[in-house]
């Protein structure tokens, strides 16, 4: 924890407000599928997941634009305001009693929508307030957070979502309500926008057709989707492989099924990511961003092909290992070489960009899933496989371009 202690105090509370909002989607958010579908049904449930998806998306958009015009500070501010209005509408919406789920989700669209105004805005604070000696390490330590949170959140939640849903709304209050007070009255604000005239100033159309006419950012952002959708299959047909194909084992009188093979794989993807972390990024130090993006996405693509292709227990364990260990040199790779590529002027929009990956990938992972029974999970891996060259093409094509541009 060293380097924690040794950066600028808005990378701190940065930090402490990425582990609070993680905590929460631990403990709540992650089980809200659940909640949705016992209310509403399971055709509605995808409907308002989907809106959420196009929120959050949206919500980053806005975000990337008023961060570059009127600051980072402001936005997250009002991102955290946004936040506490949706749990006290949470809250309200399932008191004894009182349980209105329609209610409920625009309260979670809220919080979503704010938890993303403030992680685009925190962002692209994170980029004004590290340097190119540090930042490395602040997005290993922003991960590592993250994953620590989500432990002790699924922990939380696995005991008091079906007994006590409301104390976990209350906890999440609680959590908006520090990241509130931190946001407004301890954190400083790290860019100071240039004022420019009226006629001068970009609108947000703008301002993002700037970004998009970066080529070269634009092919690092088709690698970085084509990485993402290898990430997302964690998520979409990983279940659906373990559910199908999984062959069921017992372990000391306790039954492993599909299911429990996906927590168990969750569970051991989170606590490697505590675990070592620290020590493969000190093991790595010295490699490019360019390298680590190639092996860590490598590796990735390697465990969850290899997951595919086994239906038993320590198969699928250690390609759960092998991914894993892909995503931590991965991770913090692909972070700060997409930094590394962007305009410093447009830092906010830049990353206001960078939030289309999660929905472009998610859409193109659920196609798969959709595919899937045609194509088995034979084919499926073959699509990871094409996917994973594909995206260490565009990031050596993107990488070569940035270098020539710097030399010229």
């Amino acid at each position: 924890m060293k380097e924690f202690w040794n950066l600028d105090k808005n990378l701190q509370l940065r930090l402490g407000i990425v582990f609070l909002g993680a905590f929460s989607y631990g403990t709540v958010f992650s089980s809200m599928t659940i909640y949705y579908n016992q209310h509403l049904g399971s055709a509605i449930t995808g409907i308002l997941l989907a809106l959420s998806a196009v929120a959050t998306f949206v919500a980053g958009i806005l975000s990337g634009f008023f961060a570059d015009r009127n600051g980072r500070k402001p936005v997250m501010v009002f991102g955290t305001v946004i936040q506490l209005l949706g749990a006290l509408l949470a809250i309200d919406s399932n008191l004894p009693g009182h349980v209105n789920p329609w209610s409920t989700f625009i309260a979670f669209l809220l919080i979503s929508f704010g938890y993303n105004l403030v992680i685009t805005a925190g962002n692209a604070m994170i980029i004004d307030a590290s340097n190119a000696e540090n930042r490395k390490v602040v997005f290993m330590l922003d991960y590592w957070a993250q994953n620590l949170s989500v432990i002790l959140g699924a922990a939380l939640s696995a005991w008091l979502f079906r007994p006590a849903f409301e104390a976990l709304l209350v906890i999440l209050l609680l959590t908006v309500l520090v990241s509130f007070f931190l946001t407004t009255f301890v954190m400083t604000e790290t860019f100071r926008p240039i004022v420019k005239a009226k006629e001068e100033a970009e609108n947000i159309f703008q301002a993002y057709k700037t970004v998009l006419q970066d080529k070269t950012y634009m092919i690092f952002m088709g690698a970085n989707i084509a990485t993402t959708f290898i990430i997302m299959q964690f998520d979409n047909f990983l279940p659906v492989h373990l559910s199908n194909s999984f062959k069921t084992i017992t372990f000391f009188g306790f039954e492993i099924y599909g299911q429990r093979m996906l927590t168990i794989y969750l569970i051991l993807a989170c606590v490697l990511v505590v675990l070592l972390m620290t020590t493969l990024n000190r093991l790595t130090k010295d490699w490019s961003h360019q390298k680590g993006f190639i092996w860590g996405s490598l590796f990735m693509a390697i465990g969850m092909i290899f997951s595919f292709l086994t239906t038993t227990f320590t198969p699928i364990f250690i390609a759960g290992i092998v991914y894993t260990l892909g995503e931590i040199v991965y991770t913090p790779s692909v972070q700060t070489l997409g930094v590394d590529l962007m305009n410093p002027e447009k830092i906010g929009s830049y990353n206001g960009v960078a939030a289309i990956k999660m929905p472009i990938a998610s859409i193109l992972a659920g196609l798969l899933v959709s595919i899937s029974p045609m194509i088995k999970a034979t084919g499926v891996s073959l699509v990871l496989a094409l996917t994973e060259v594909l995206a260490i093409i565009l990031v050596l094509i993107a990488v070569n371009r940035h270098q020539k541009t710097k030399i010229n």
